[in-house]
Formats: C-alpha cells, sequence, structure tokens
C-alpha cells in the first residue's frame, strides 16, 4: 500500500509527462503551421501561374487539406481517449430468459 505522499508524487509526476506531451504536440503543431503558411506565401508570391484563379485554388486547396489533417488528428487523439477510458469499464448485458431458437 503506497502512503499518501508517495501516491501524490506519482500523480505529479503523471500530471508533468502529460504537460510535456501536450507542449510537444503543441510545438509539433506550430512547426506544421508555419511550414504551410511558408508555402501559401511562396505560392502567392510565384509568377508560374498566368492566372490568378489558379493560385487562388492552390492556396484553398492547402489551407482545406491542413484543416482536414488537423481535424482528423483531433478526432483520433478523441477516440483513443475514450478508448482508453472504456478499457478499465466492463459492459454487463442483461440477462434474459428468452431464447434465440
Amino acid at each position: 500500500m503506497m502512503g499518501k505522499h508517495s501516491e501524490q508524487s506519482l500523480k505529479i509526476k503523471q500530471l508533468e509527462e502529460t504537460i510535456a506531451l501536450k507542449d510537444q504536440e503543441i510545438k509539433d503543431i506550430k512547426f506544421s503551421v508555419a511550414d504551410i503558411l511558408l508555402q501559401i506565401r511562396t505560392i502567392n508570391e510565384s509568377n508560374n501561374y498566368s492566372d490568378p484563379s489558379i493560385k487562388r485554388r492552390k492556396i484553398s486547396e492547402l489551407c482545406t487539406d491542413t484543416r482536414y489533417e488537423l481535424l482528423i488528428d483531433e478526432i483520433d487523439s478523441f477516440y483513443k481517449k475514450e478508448k482508453q477510458q472504456q478499457k478499465g469499464k466492463i459492459i454487463e448485458l442483461p440477462n434474459t430468459d428468452q431464447s434465440t431458437k
């Protein structure tokens, strides 16, 4: 049986690890967004497209793709958390006297 201080120390360590992971995740997102912004700037300043609508379309596609990637990451993260929470739960099915013959 762990003492109260040991439990608190363990909890603090777990929280510090969670914070460190979240900080790294935020850092990764910032670098990813910075890269996308650079790509948008490069497209905007390039002279390779004679029609301005092509630039707008390319920038729009880049923004849409990035948005979806971020949303998919969030959805995956949400489902992983849900799965971890449900891991410890036992689902009991009701007992019935009915047969499935």
